[in-house]
């Protein structure tokens, strides 16, 4: 099946300069200075991009990134000293404009990151600076933006930091992605339970990518957990039903600098795992710097989700269930 997904996977590394000269071109005003904590604002798509900048920013940052608990009141504790970044590339997503008319009713400073929209027409009518990104595409594959339009601003802003280097890394690993590895993975998940477990930090994005990708792109349902977290529960609930541990298969990721009691334990788990009938395999991360290895794995499960919506001969763009339930 042909279709434009692949031309916006395709499209991922040249989002990266173009998003990055979008995000240095914004005037900036003084108002939006002062802040002491960043609040992100974001659903389905155009989330993923808060993912990315919370692990990043503990590295990064002296200040703390939250991410708003989706579908609730802004927190009690936002006001004058808190940045607010809205972000939704369709500028129409309901449970960000609410925050939107909350965040100017606490006083906080207020940051949009849309195509256009109800938001667009929000921050233009004077409430807030606007990354305006590239209309047409779907927000899940409008990641490059959403993300690296953000870099150079919060780097102005004095709470985050980016180098040269890693950019250039990032693009290189997304660039010479493996599709043979990509249609590999496709065909051995297809048709199969598939469990992803990832260390807790850095490589929880790439898991939650994974899984969304996976449902909206193959219409397959996934599970995510991290480690260690799962060495304390879910590893000794693979014992049953051993029908269905038969049929799953588990992916888990690997990254540098992993501790040695994790690899330990991870091992354990693999091999009690392969005990019960499940088939395990172990993708690493490629590149040096977090972002690069991050992306690499970003990217790959991107590829995979569409190899294996060919596999299911599915349509990857189109969301019929999502776009039905978002008129309720």
């Amino acid at each position: 099946m042909k279709s434009s997904m692949e031309a916006y996977l395709r499209n991922l590394e040249d989002q990266i300069p173009k998003a990055l000269a979008i995000g240095r071109s914004l005037s900036l005003p003084a108002n939006l200075l002062g802040f002491s904590t960043v609040l992100f604002c974001g659903v389905g798509g155009s989330s993923i991009s808060g993912d990315i900048l919370r692990v990043l920013f503990k590295d990064r940052s002296r200040m703390p990134l939250v991410l708003h608990q989706q579908g609730k009141p802004i927190p009690k504790w936002a006001g004058r000293d808190t940045l607010v970044i809205l972000s939704s590339y369709s500028g129409n997503t309901r449970e960000v404009l609410d925050i939107f008319n909350e965040a100017i009713r606490v006083h906080a400073r207020i940051l949009a990151v849309t195509s256009g929209g109800e938001l667009f027409r929000l921050a233009q009518s004077g409430c807030a600076p606007l990354i305006k990104l590239p209309p047409g595409m779907p927000p899940r594959c409008s990641i490059g933006y959403l993300t690296f339009s953000l870099f150079p601003v919060l780097k102005r802003l004095g709470c985050f930091s980016y180098g040269e280097r890693e950019i250039r890394e990032t693009i290189f690993v997304i660039r010479t992605v493996s599709r043979t590895e990509a249609r590999r993975l496709a065909r051995r998940v297809c048709g199969r339970p598939l469990h992803i477990y990832a260390t807790s930090g850095l490589m929880e994005p790439a898991a939650i990518r994974w899984r969304t990708q996976f449902a909206e792109n193959a219409k397959a349902l996934v599970s995510h957990r991290f480690m260690p977290e799962m060495f304390h529960n879910e590893i000794e609930g693979w014992q049953f039903p051993k029908k269905w541990l038969g049929k799953s298969v588990v992916l888990f990721f690997k990254d540098l600098n992993e501790s040695l009691s994790l690899k330990r334990k991870r091992k354990f788990a693999r091999d009690h795992i392969r005990r019960q009938g499940g088939q395990v395999i172990e993708i690493p991360t490629r590149g040096q710097t977090p972002l690069a290895r991050l992306f690499s794995l970003i990217i790959l499960g991107d590829w995979v989700s569409y190899e294996l919506a060919r596999l299911e001969h599915v349509d990857p763009i189109a969301i019929p269930i999502l776009d039905a339930i978002k008129k309720i």
